[in-house]
Order: C-alpha cells, then sequence, then structure tokens
C-alpha cells in the first residue's frame, strides 16, 4: 500500500509541475513570429516542426520549437506528417500557465548566464484554435540575444552577432586538427565520445557561417560549436544547433540534430533513428531547413 502512494505522489507531482506557455498571453505584450519546417530532406522523416520567436525585446527572443511526435502512430489515409498538437481540457493547466511577469523573470536569468544547460524541454506550449485548447507534444525552449559586436570583442553563447568573423564548420575541424591534432573534432558525431577535451582554453559558442538570400531577405546562417556528450535521453543542451537568422523576422531556419538522431530509451523500436553518417553530412555541410512560409 504505501508503494502504491509513494507511485501516486510521484506521478502527481510530475503531473502538477508541468508549466505551459499560452500563446495568446504571450501576443498581447510581445511579437510572435510563427514559421514552419518541413523535416523530410534534412531527415528522411515527413514530419513538421512549428517555430515560434518570441521576441521579449528587439534584441532578446525566446525561441520555441515544437517537435514532432515520432512515436505517433500514423492511420492509413492519414497525413503521414502527423500533428504536434493534442487537445487540451483548460483545467487541465489552470493556475499552470506562465505569465508575462514570470516570463521576464526567466529571461532575466537566461540573459545572465546564457549556457546549454538552459535548453529544455521542460515547457510545453498552448494555443487556442476554434474554441478549442490545444498543447504541444513536445516543445524545445530556449533563449538568444542578438548583437552587432565586431572585432576584437567576442559575443558570449546564445548570442547571435551578424558582424563577427565568418569561419565554418570545416574551417573550425582543419584549424583544430593543426592546433590540436591527437584530439577528435567534438562536432563530428560519429566519434562518439562522452568526453569534453581536458584543453579548456577555448570557449563553446554560437559562430557566424555565412549571409544568404532568402527569398529576397537578407540571412545570416549560424552554428553552434559543441560536442556530443554522455548523456541519458536527448543531446537538448544542442538546441537548434544550425539555424538561420533574419532581422525583424527572427530565426526563420535550422536544424535539430539531438532530436532526430534516435529516439529515447524509452522507445521500443528505431525505425525513425537517422544514421549517423547522414547526420554528420548534414553537420559538415551546414545543411538547415528553412521555413516553408518564406520559400513560396
Amino acid at each position: 500500500m504505501k508503494k502504491l502512494i509513494i507511485v501516486f505522489f510521484l506521478i502527481s507531482s510530475f503531473m502538477f509541475s508541468q508549466e505551459y506557455f499560452f500563446l495568446d498571453s504571450l501576443k498581447t505584450e510581445f511579437k510572435v513570429n510563427k514559421y514552419t519546417l518541413e523535416t523530410k530532406d534534412l531527415y528522411n522523416i515527413n514530419k513538421n516542426i512549428d517555430v515560434f520567436n518570441v521576441f521579449i525585446s528587439k534584441n532578446n527572443i525566446l525561441l520555441l520549437s515544437v517537435l514532432p511526435d515520432l512515436d505517433e502512430k500514423i492511420l492509413p489515409g492519414l497525413d503521414e506528417r502527423g500533428n504536434n498538437w493534442k487537445v487540451i481540457d483548460s483545467a487541465d493547466f489552470k493556475n499552470q500557465i506562465i505569465s508575462n511577469s514570470k516570463l521576464r523573470t526567466l529571461i532575466f536569468d537566461w540573459k545572465t548566464e546564457n549556457k546549454p544547460e538552459n535548453k529544455t524541454l521542460k515547457y510545453k506550449i498552448i494555443k487556442r484554435l476554434n474554441g478549442q485548447y490545444y498543447v504541444s507534444k513536445f516543445c524545445l525552449t530556449e533563449f538568444f540575444s542578438i548583437s552587432k559586436l565586431k572585432s576584437p570583442l567576442i559575443t558570449s553563447y546564445g548570442t547571435i552577432n551578424t558582424e563577427e568573423k565568418k569561419v565554418t564548420i570545416r574551417e573550425m575541424q582543419r584549424s583544430l586538427k593543426e592546433q590540436l591534432p591527437n584530439e577528435d573534432f567534438i562536432m563530428d558525431i560519429r566519434n562518439n565520445s562522452p568526453i569534453r577535451y581536458i584543453d579548456n582554453t577555448f570557449v563553446f559558442r554560437n559562430y557566424l557561417s555565412k549571409e544568404l538570400n532568402v527569398n529576397g531577405f537578407k540571412a545570416f546562417q549560424f552554428w553552434t560549436f559543441d560536442g556530443w556528450w554522455g548523456h541519458d535521453g536527448y543531446n537538448e543542451y544542442r538546441g537548434i544547433d544550425r539555424f538561420v537568422y533574419i532581422p525583424e523576422k527572427g530565426i526563420v531556419g535550422g536544424s535539430y540534430d539531438f532530436y532526430f538522431r534516435w529516439r529515447p530509451k524509452i522507445s521500443s523500436t528505431n525505425y525513425f533513428t537517422v544514421s549517423t553518417e547522414k547526420l554528420w553530412n548534414n553537420i559538415i555541410n551546414e545543411k538547415v531547413m528553412i521555413a516553408q512560409e518564406l520559400l513560396h
């Protein structure tokens, strides 16, 4: 009996600890730009990702990415991309909405110390459509600051600096090989090394790779310098590891290699697993998905 009570308490605590972002509430104070990414070309999985840029201010973006349900059973005749949302009753999230004032506090904390560990799957989004409420099945939350600082100043982790010196992943790989010939390249997923570099004289951060034109808009592509560390479940600390940014529009494209690498350990099948070789090809060639809204 005691065991049942303990289990019930743990389950109840987990259920009631869930917190939500409510889109209608966010839109009362902040500009919110929504984009749709299609995963077929990048991951050979025909799904959609809903990306929400919440402009906390002109130079601060809360990025909410609604990731697809890879375990969803698609019935014959239905869209194989499935649905990233499910219906929820208002009573199920009462008093669990993150207020805009609390959000500002969270942003202040993230901005004070923005780091990979802040990226999280613990929050969800709720939207209202045709009188019904829908909740995201999976949502990645991360924060970015916008900057235009030129060399020799170097911006910190989580900063989208459109004025910094450009460097590609290939160039970084070549430079590290020259300077640390005995070390594996931490971004090479084929190495699968769970140990961080002993040499900690360099930092993990976002790098500007190139400028490009996206449907007439000047865009900037970035990549995140980080490794594939030993980790239970998803490596969500990697976040949107390559991304495309357009001023005023926000992050309009990217990649989520950590999510498509494999299913979590609770899965009974690896049907949706993307091969290591394909992921490495995506990484070294800096492949990204671009918002469908900007391609038509």
